[in-house]
């Protein structure tokens, strides 16, 4: 078992690696053009539309949080009778 393992260990030694090789014809990378940024000053930068609906959202979830705290809370107070 042991010369098993020092040949497989020896076999790995002697095998280049893929890291080790080097193609013959290395290709420099091209460089490419750099994106071009526009800025849209048509509107004042915040949309009223996006906040109501995240607003109307954000309070359906505090709604159906206090409901659910209540019905568990009179659930309890139920059963501890």
């Amino acid at each position: 078992m042991k010369a098993i393992a020092a040949g497989v260990a020896s076999a790995a030694l002697l095998v280049p690696t893929a890291a080790s090789a080097r193609p013959a014809d290395v290709v420099a990378p091209t460089a490419r053009p750099a994106p071009v940024v526009t800025t849209d000053d048509s509107g004042s930068g915040f949309d009223w539309g996006a906040a109501a609906v995240g607003a109307g959202a954000a309070g359906g979830l505090v709604l159906i949080a206090a409901g659910g705290f209540a019905g568990a809370y009179r659930f309890r107070a139920r059963v501890a009778r």
